[in-house]
């Protein structure tokens, strides 16, 4: 759906009942499927054309949703199509003008249906599984009673739970969930990683005992057609998904849970809109009159301030719920270990634990947030790195597929492929990636059983649930994973986690690198120790003197919240200012700068106007991806409207010397500075 147009109606019900009802309608020589957004009968200057057809059950999406819309469209500056396109995919409305195909029965395990089908309609479960008795702790206890005050009756407010790792918050979100399904209201649960998906449906299924459904990007067509026909009939109550399932038209919500709140997945950073899942659950609840429960063992700087000044009820739980203290944590200094053994990936402290772990029949999971092999590979013969061609960043060098691989575009190489600049053939790998880390473990612990937890490993459907089943179940004893190990993830027999690199990240040009950097760590420690014995966490680190990680040795949110909001302060940085991103993107690097210089000159006049400060104009720290050269401009401002009034005053002022071959977009809220 790409522009608006006006159809006539040849029904005799009221107009109004047709808001929401989804139609087919001819659109140049195909016939597509839409939603009626507007009513009305205005006077045109061109013949308009006729519904073609309603959805079988006169299928509509509720009126509330439609509000939804039109506040995406304003608050992230979007068409209001392009919001239609990104809330009710094509494949979700297609199905329905669609004949029904019979499904060929299938043995399971056959091409992995069955196995993708039991995500969306799963097989009963037993009597005796169906609702285990879960008692909670008393910490589990008083949050649960806490929220639940919002549910007699019904109304909006926003509880921060800020559980410690292990403390049970899934737990709380089940008990809520099921008082909100007793009072005849639905309950929608994001996640911020797929992976997590099956894990919480299970357990979200045992305990309600009653269909919940997955929604993310991760389902099959046969998939994606069972979830949208229940939820156009009305028959899905719970959903479970990642961020899009935040745009999902259902109504009736008597419970929103955003679990990991503090998670940059929830925030679209790509396509428009650019929204945030986390902030627009907070919308959906303010409009549904319901309670929103933001959930984290380390909250965003923001959301954490919003609580400790009352906006939302901080409720907080300090104990794990299984009675295990949190792990102890060992800081390695990696310059003296690199005194005694070279350059090693794993240093001498971690490695006998690992060995240790193993010897008492337990796991470890190891850390370390770099896909690939190597950083870049570079020639030995003239000392050059081969970059992208599309984005201005080295290749990484990918081993297990023998390529070099551009991390931002797809772009890829044979690895053995010449140098650009002396043909030379030879190379040396620079840096560490967790392919190089796998190879490392399997020579130091052969026979240990070692799984990969990475992009890469996960890329077919059912990917990750397959490699975190594996070392559930035993057969695999080490566990190595990117950031995708460091989320709600629990195993038994897991004492010792490491965490291979942990100043990765701290360099980077964003003023949100360090809160990032202590949530990954403090996230990944705590996996350890989680039920039996003493949690062990090293962290190797070139910079042992760095503030940041004394807070994570004591396991001190608070500390590093002190810190880090008082230079926020300082900055004019969030909480204390909202952000506004304008980018302009283009292929011609010359034009544009011309036309980034001349939109900042127009927005810093209004933004004079606005009380909103400008930084830059200034090309993006990474200035070229997939042949688009990126400029940045920075609002920073009180109000969100008044950051987003400077802007659509810019943008009216310049539209009449817009390059063609340019494209201004903002991001209002973003979480990246790069």
């Amino acid at each position: 759906m790409s522009e608006a147009f006006w159809y006539d109606l040849d029904r005799t019900e009221p107009p109004e009942s047709l808001l929401g009802a989804i139609v087919q309608v001819p659109l140049m020589s195909k016939t597509v499927p839409g939603v009626i957004l507007e009513i009305g009968r205005p006077e045109l200057a061109f013949r308009t054309k006729p519904i073609k057809a309603f959805a079988p059950g006169d299928a509509k999406v509720p009126r509330d949703w439609l509000e939804l819309l039109h506040w995406l469209s304003a608050y992230y500056s979007t068409p209001l199509p392009q919001v239609f396109s990104a809330c009710l995919p094509k494949p979700a409305l297609d199905f329905l003008f669609a004949p029904v195909k019979a499904r060929k029965k299938k043995k399971p395990g056959e091409d992995g249906e069955q196995a993708d089908l039991a995500a969306v309609a799963p097989p009963k479960v037993p009597k005796a599984a169906a609702a285990p008795v879960l008692i909670p702790t008393d910490e589990q206890y008083a949050a649960i009673a806490a929220v639940a005050e919002s549910m007699r009756p019904f109304r909006f407010q926003t509880y921060l739970l800020h559980g410690i790792t292990g403390s049970g918050k899934t737990l709380v979100y089940l008990h809520l969930a099921r008082q909100a399904l007793a009072a005849g209201r639905r309950v929608l649960v994001l996640l911020p990683e797929i992976a997590l998906t099956p894990q919480t449906l299970a357990r979200f299924r045992a305990f309600l005992d009653r269909p919940v459904f997955a929604l993310h990007s991760n389902l099959s067509a046969t998939q994606r057609r069972d979830l949208w026909a229940a939820i156009y009939a009305g028959k899905a109550d719970v959903i479970v998904g990642a961020r899009s399932a935040a745009l999902c038209p259902v109504d009736n919500l008597g419970l929103i849970v955003v679990d990991e709140e503090h998670d940059g997945s929830y925030k679209q950073s790509d396509a428009s809109p650019r929204y945030n899942a986390r902030d627009l659950a907070l919308w959906r609840g303010r409009q549904a009159g319901c309670p929103v429960v933001l959930g984290s063992a380390t909250p965003a700087v923001e959301t954490y301030h919003s609580a400790l000044a009352g906006k939302y009820r901080l409720l907080e739980m300090r104990a794990r719920a299984t009675g295990s203290s949190q792990p102890h944590i060992n800081i390695v200094d990696m310059r003296a270990q690199h005194e005694l053994q070279g350059n090693a990936l794993l240093s001498i402290p971690l490695r006998e634990a690992v060995q240790k772990a193993l010897a008492a029949g337990e796991q470890a999971i190891l850390f370390l947030n770099r896909r690939g092999y190597a950083h870049r590979r570079v020639c030995k013969s003239c000392g050059a790195a081969r970059e992208c061609p599309h984005c201005i960043a080295p290749l990484v060098y990918h081993k297990a597929k023998r390529s070099l691989i551009c991390h931002y575009c797809g772009f890829q190489v044979p690895a053995d492929a010449p140098c650009l600049s002396c043909s030379g053939t030879e190379w040396l790998d620079v840096g560490r990636g967790i392919e190089k880390v796998e190879e490392n473990l399997a020579e130091i612990f052969p026979g240990a059983g070692i799984v990969r937890l990475d992009r890469d490993s996960t890329s077919s459907i059912g990917g990750a649930e397959k490699i975190l089943a594996r070392f559930k179940s035993g057969e695999a004893h080490i566990l190595l994973g990117t950031q995708m190990v460091a989320k709600g993830h629990d195993f038994p027999k897991v004492n010792v986690v490491g965490v291979v690199d942990a100043d990765s990240g701290l360099g980077l040009a964003d003023f949100r690198a360090q809160e990032r950097a202590f949530q990954l760590i403090t996230q990944v420690s705590g996996r350890a120790g989680r039920h039996q014995g003493e949690g062990e966490v090293y962290l190797q680190t070139f910079r042992p003197e760095n503030p940041l990680l004394a807070f994570a040795l004591t396991h001190d949110y608070a500390g590093f919240y002190r810190a880090e909001i008082a230079r926020r302060e300082e900055l004019e940085y969030p909480p204390f200012r909202r952000l506004l991103m304008i980018e302009i993107t283009g292929d011609d690097e010359a034009v544009v700068d011309a036309h980034m210089r001349e939109f900042a000159d127009a927005f810093k006049h209004f933004a004079g106007q606005a009380d909103v400060i400008v930084l830059g104009p200034a090309f993006a720290a990474r200035k070229k991806i997939k042949d688009q050269y990126r400029a940045q401009i920075l609002g920073k401002g009180a109000a969100p409207n008044r950051l987003q009034w400077a802007y659509q005053q810019a943008l009216e002022r310049f539209k009449p010397k817009q390059p063609q071959k340019t494209k201004v977009r903002a991001d209002m809220d973003p979480l990246s500075m790069l």
